[in-house]
């Protein structure tokens, strides 16, 4: 953004909302509630749209179904949640990443889906306080070209930029701590733009819930578009969970 006109601004972090009702600011700056404990898995990594993809190299034989839509986990947002988990392992940070295609072959109520995967995940593993929920931006122009959206990173290349886009009580749907949610992500973001400042777009706030009432250290991450790379794509996600593990090793010292 070039101002703050018609978004929410806190340090770096710029924000657009869609949600009646006024935020506090000066709340989005306070300690987030969730934090990483010492037993079991603490993160849990799903994809309610886990069949959305990115444009692989020319010639490559894939089959698609919808728009950019794959089955096939190389070049889908799958294998963006197996770089992230494997950044998080690295870390010493023990993590679930759930491959299931919640939204193939039937794309409706796939959050409904998801939302009970989640809730038996947390029944079986009560150690988990954060969830993943990765997907991938559909940007495109009145012909139907895909768009990508990119960051040029020193010494590294060419990455895809990332959204956060985080649930409120906005529908009427109960979601009580939705802005512990809420200041996990701008604790985030901020530590991302600090080393990437290009690498967020501003981050999203809505109405919805999208599942993120389950734990108080819930996000829906995009990672870039259909019109990137997967190898974009990938960059991306090792640089986001990189310093996600920098923010929630700080927060628990």
């Amino acid at each position: 953004p070039k101002g703050p006109d018609g978004y929410i601004v806190s340090g770096r972090v710029y924000i657009s909302s869609s949600r009646k009702g006024s935020l506090n600011v000066d709340a989005l700056r306070d300690t987030f509630d969730a934090e990483l404990s010492g037993d079991g898995p603490q993160i849990l990594i799903l994809h309610s749209h886990g069949s959305e993809a990115y444009t692989p190299a020319p010639g490559t034989s894939l089959v698609w179904w919808g728009d950019a839509r794959t089955t096939d986990f190389r070049y889908s947002v799958v294998r963006v949640g197996d770089e992230m988990a494997s950044v998080f392992e690295d870390a010493g940070i023990s993590v679930l990443h759930d491959r299931t295609l919640y939204d193939y072959p039937d794309y409706s109520a796939s959050y409904d889906r998801s939302l009970s995967a989640i809730e038996s995940y947390l029944a079986q593993y009560p150690s988990i306080h954060f969830i993943l929920d990765v997907h991938r931006d559909y940007i495109a122009d009145s012909a139907g070209n895909p768009y990508k959206v990119v960051s040029e990173i020193d010494g590294l290349g060419t990455a895809a930029q990332l959204t956060l886009v985080m649930g409120s009580d906005g529908s009427g749907l109960s979601h009580p701590r939705w802005m512990e949610n809420l200041k996990l992500a701008v604790a985030i973001q901020e530590q991302v733009l600090s080393d990437y400042p290009t690498l967020m777009r501003p981050m999203l706030l809505r109405k919805s819930r999208y599942n993120q009432h389950a734990t108080t250290g819930s996000l829906l991450v995009e990672v870039g578009a259909a019109g990137n790379s997967p190898e974009e794509a990938l960059l991306s996600a090792r640089l986001f969970a990189g310093e996600m593990v920098e923010v929630l090793q700080a927060r628990s010292k």
